[in-house]
């Protein structure tokens, strides 16, 4: 798959679900943030979200990525030592904020850094024989009409795509796409009244499966099974280094042939996590690869399509910002979002407009087809 080489044109997952007993904690730090954080500077990176006609065997991609912040000092006094004949009884009601540090106070690499070492202790759910990998994405997609002499409209379609991937990568995949959506008017060289809507095409919505994920067999060029530059194959995360100076190397040189500048080093290693398959251990060592790349921030707490709300880290240029919004509580990936700068690419977006969205989740499945409960 050649994805390294289309993505960027075609800018094409994996969330745990934080304790109920985080909730609170959640929102009042997401609160504070909100009230106390200045604004960011807008932006940079391009991202566009544009799902391919020809090249649509591309499929659904995604990320993981996580923040822990350090705990605060704790303003008690110390407690006596505990007497070795009688156990301390355990707390009947812990506060939910103690495992909840301050964000403000933390730059994206400790963020990155201390999702590392989250990471590190996090189990995947199994996937065991028979069983599938779901990812499902609820997304929000540019579709444009380019009218020559740099004339044109876009319009933001909402989708939902979800994917089945089977414990042996050579049984039968499936992927279902649907269009939720079509009628948001981003802006054109003409008003939307002369601006008729994209059509729908057949590889937006429908129902497709094969083997190893190989949807679209007459698709150039063919998919293998086992492809170690295919990053929806496990073939891919196998071959890669377990050692973040490695790992950063590795995204150096994937991205050579366009630059290796920091936004592309970002979009790549966002695109490669949202793919849904990379193993816990090597997510986190991921993550402190990411962590070396310059200018990545903290931007501010942001709400995906799916209603969580998370704190955004972002690397901005002037066409855009691409955003990685995380669970301050949990670190768990929740979603992303792209934003215009204040030159966006086509004239007829306001800077400021919000360009795509989505909303990852991931499970396992007993069955081809089941949508696991939440």
């Amino acid at each position: 798959m050649n994805e390294l080489d289309e993505t960027l044109g075609l800018l094409h997952r994996e969330a745990r679900t934080a304790p109920a007993d985080l909730t609170a904690a959640r929102a009042r730090l997401l609160a504070e943030l909100d009230a106390e954080r200045p604004a960011p500077v807008v932006p940079r990176h391009r991202r566009r979200f544009v799902l391919p006609i020809a090249a649509a065997a591309a499929g659904v991609v995604a990320v993981t990525a996580v923040a822990v912040l350090q705990r605060p000092p704790d303003p008690r006094p110390a407690a006596a030592p505990p007497v070795p004949s009688a156990a301390p009884a355990p707390d009947p009601d812990p506060d939910p904020t103690a495992a909840v540090p301050d964000i403000r106070l933390m730059s994206a690499v400790q963020v990155l850094t201390r999702a590392a070492d989250l990471t590190v202790g996090a189990a995947d759910q199994p996937v065991g024989p028979g069983r599938f990998r779901y990812v499902a994405e609820h997304t929000w997609v540019q579709r444009g009409v380019q009218t020559g002499d740099g004339k044109g409209y876009t319009y933001l379609w909402e989708q939902q795509v979800d994917r089945w991937i089977p414990a042996d990568e050579h049984d039968v995949w499936q992927e279902t796409r649907k269009i939720l959506h079509t009628g948001k008017f981003l802006g054109g060289s003409v008003p939307q009244s002369q601006a008729p809507e994209p059509p729908v095409d057949d590889t937006d919505q429908g129902q497709w499966q094969g083997r190893c994920g190989d949807f679209f067999p007459q698709a150039k060029p063919p998919k293998k099974c086992g492809d170690a530059t295919d990053w929806d194959s496990p073939a891919f995360y196998a071959a890669l280094p377990h050692d973040a100076a490695a790992l950063y190397a590795k995204l150096k040189d994937l991205t050579k042939h366009r630059g290796s500048t920091p936004s592309v080093m970002f979009h790549f290693g966002i695109e490669i996590l949202r793919a849904g398959q990379m193993p816990a251990p090597l997510r986190a060592q991921w993550y402190r690869a990411l962590a070396k790349i310059p200018g990545i921030t903290v931007l501010a707490a942001s709400t995906n399509l799916d209603g969580r709300t998370g704190v955004a880290l972002g690397l901005a240029d002037s066409h855009e910002i691409r955003q990685l919004i995380i669970d301050p509580a949990t670190g768990a990936f929740i979603g992303e979002r792209t934003i215009a700068g204040p030159q966006p690419d086509e004239p007829w977006i306001k800077p400021g407009t919000e360009l795509g969205a989505s909303a990852i989740t991931t499970a396992v499945a007993d069955r081809l087809g089941e949508v696991p409960a939440k």
